[in-house]
């Protein structure tokens, strides 16, 4: 079956995995949008029935039937990380183009095989749910790429929140099956750096650790990445819940919302081991953002970031960014946008222009690649030199 071609329609999306993460997916499908829902696939059948019921499309026990429905143009892959090249090779197989949630995969290996396989059938991979489709961070970007105040020197990008105080399911508590926080979380600092920095990091050096005694995971990290030409980027992340980075910028947070100061880590008692499904969306459900046309939103943040060039630094605002330079500071505003539509809508713009995507399949090996390299710095204290960086558009 040969890729889908979308002439004056909508994208027809299949949603693989009906757990938490596809939650933050299925809320931008409505009405007059260049993308429609086409149906979902999950193996447990209580998620398909609450999918069904919610939004009246039809679903499917396994992913591969999903994959072989010609009303099908695209699968979002939400699956547990280990089960992400499967289930993307199983789609590009039937001609469907591809966007899959980070982790790209928990191996090289695996990465390789998915762009093989979209490469071969002709299919594009679109890296999803990374923070340089926030207007923000491309805008960030921009300036860096004009040269207007010279070529950067220092990324510093720092987050704290309350990953490991969510409830979680045992395999995101296991780094050997893609959990833990260097994992889940590390993609999006680094996507970030990576993208403002131009994306050809030379060499890696990291330290993680497992400080709370319940999780046998990582709960924090720090790492320095030299870039080719001599930039260097640190990169620190605690996600032990006591503090949360939203404290630094104007009290937004991932969402764009302006959260109260006592709803930033309302004392509770502390989590202890992993949580069942249940457990798990129910407390997804209450953190979910309010939605509607009375919700004043901000730009998101994940976390703080800094750049520092050779005339002058960046770092984002409540509304764009801001740039200093000897002639003082200048505020860039951003266009509004929010939640997970960029990935669809940079994938049927792809489509409709000829062109390949951005972030594509390797752009996300390369992602991974420095978060594989920050774990095994960790292990022997050396530094990793990196051999698939790409470069950033």
């Amino acid at each position: 079956m040969g890729p889908a071609n979308l002439p004056g329609r909508q994208l027809r999306v299949g949603i693989a995995g009906l757990g938490v993460a596809s939650s933050q997916v299925l809320p931008v499908f409505g009405q007059d949008t260049p993308y429609v829902l086409a149906g979902g696939a999950d193996n447990r059948a209580e998620a398909r029935k609450a999918f069904k019921d919610a939004y009246h499309r039809p679903t499917f026990a396994t992913v591969a039937e999903l994959c072989a429905r010609d009303d099908v143009d695209a699968v979002w892959i939400s699956t547990p990380n280990t089960l992400h090249a499967e289930h993307a090779i199983c789609a590009a197989r039937n001609g469907k183009h591809v966007i899959c949630e980070k982790p790209m995969a928990v191996n090289l290996r695996e990465c390789d095989r998915m762009i093989a396989a979209a490469r071969k059938y002709g299919v594009r991979f679109l890296q999803g749910h990374s923070k340089i489709y926030q207007a923000p961070i491309k805008a960030i970007r921009e300036v860096v790429a004009s040269g207007r105040i010279g070529r950067v020197i220092q990324i510093s990008a720092f987050n704290s929140n309350d990953w490991l105080q969510r409830p979680r399911l045992a395999p995101e508590l296991d780094t050997t099956l893609g959990g833990g926080l260097v994992y889940r979380q590390g993609p999006h600092l680094v996507d970030i750096v990576r993208f403002i920095g131009g994306g050809m990091i030379e060499s890696v050096r990291g330290v993680t650790g497992r400080a709370d005694p319940h999780f046998d995971t990582e709960g924090h990290f720090n790492a320095l990445l030299k870039f080719e030409g001599g930039a260097a980027a640190s990169l620190t992340f605690n996600g032990y819940g006591y503090f949360d980075a939203s404290e630094l910028t104007w009290d937004i947070g991932e969402s764009g919302m302006v959260q109260s100061k006592g709803r930033r880590f309302p004392g509770k008692p502390r989590l202890t081991g992993p949580a069942d499904i249940q457990q798990k969306r129910a407390v997804a459900m209450q953190r979910a953002p309010a939605t509607g046309a009375e919700v004043k939103r901000r730009q998101p943040f994940f976390g703080l970031t800094v750049v520092a060039c050779e005339r002058g630094m960046i770092r984002q605002s409540p509304d764009g960014i801001y740039v200093y330079t000897e002639d003082g500071c200048e505020e860039i505003v951003s266009a509004k946008g929010h939640g997970r539509e960029f990935e669809l809508l940079e994938l049927r713009d792809a489509l409709a222009q000829g062109r390949d995507v951005f972030p594509d399949g390797t752009w996300g090996k390369a992602t991974l690649e420095v978060c594989l390299a920050i774990m095994a710095s960790s292990k022997d204290g050396r530094a990793r030199r990196m051999r698939h960086q790409v470069l950033a558009p």
